[in-house]
């Protein structure tokens, strides 16, 4: 009797430890809100600033600061006022956040892509100018971009976010291989065109500094051979998680899940936003 107790009492203290394991180092750390990195902000006019500039800059800084006609708000207005203003005001400064990023990105010579999730819509610009926008017909956003109403969700989005890594089940480039024929009688009977390349089916993953992926998936139902490649590449990332979990169980720490942003596309858009986008890729996000 005494041996059963002692077993039934061993074993309880034994779930209830595995049980708490599992929950603050594998679900916890995903289900929660995880950090999100500060950007670096840079506006494109200090690059060009000389030193005299910025000594003017400070003295200036010091008369508004000792002005009575501070255009600033005070911190203890907006602690004090109501809700609805912190929440206008909220809206505000993320409208100035994505204005910031756009001027820097429109004097650069590249394509950058902007997602807006107000008027869901992805936008293919380059120095302002909308090169491409299609529908995002779906999205899902992860609770550790969702949870964050505060000045770290600012810092976070208060520059573009610059691409480290893209995995797709469609090449970057596609071409049609065409042998050149070698006389007129050879020319004559290969008069037929060649078929063009079958549009591959569309699963893009990016990974982006600052802790972000993006996943664009296509609307339409692929094929055989394309639901094998989309599956794949499911589970290679799958595995991992899966991996970080495990070695956190011996561990007993669990690194933080990536915020990610999965946003659903038809298949054309997906194919021309992928194939159009330069290699060194920048974002904007519009939340």
């Amino acid at each position: 009797m005494k041996n059963k107790l002692a077993f039934w009492i061993i074993t309880s203290v034994l779930s209830l430890f595995v049980i708490y394991a599992l929950v603050s180092t594998v679900l916890m750390p995903v289900l929660t809100k995880n950090p999100l990195p500060k950007a670096t902000q840079s506006a494109p006019e200090e690059k060009a600033k000389t030193g005299k500039t910025n000594k003017a800059n400070k003295v200036n800084k010091a008369e508004n600061n000792n002005s009575g006609d501070d255009d600033a708000i005070p911190d203890s207005l907006v602690s004090n006022s109501s809700k609805d203003a912190r929440q206008k005001l909220f809206e505000l400064r993320k409208k100035e956040a994505l204005l910031h990023s756009r001027l820097t990105l429109a004097n650069e010579d590249s394509m950058y892509l902007v997602l807006d999730f107000v008027s869901n819509t992805a936008i293919l610009e380059m120095k302002g100018v909308r090169l491409h926008e299609c529908r995002i017909l779906d999205s899902d956003i992860s609770n550790s971009i969702k949870m964050f109403h505060t000045d770290a969700l600012l810092n976070w989005m208060a520059e573009p976010f610059n691409v480290k890594h893209v995995d797709a089940t469609i090449p970057k480039i596609s071409w049609v291989e065409k042998i050149a024929p070698k006389d007129s009688i050879e020319a004559n009977k290969a008069m037929v065109e060649p078929a063009p390349t079958k549009l591959g089916d569309v699963y893009i993953v990016m990974d982006f500094n600052r802790n972000l992926r993006l996943v664009i998936a296509q609307n339409e139902k692929p094929d055989v051979e394309g639901k094998k490649l989309i599956s794949a590449m499911r589970w290679k990332y799958s595995e991992i998680e899966i991996r970080k979990s495990i070695q956190s169980l011996t561990k007993f720490n669990r690194e933080p899940a990536m915020p990610q942003i999965s946003i659903v596309l038809p298949k054309s858009d997906a194919t021309i936003l992928y194939k159009a986008l330069p290699v060194n890729l920048k974002l904007i996000l519009r939340m």
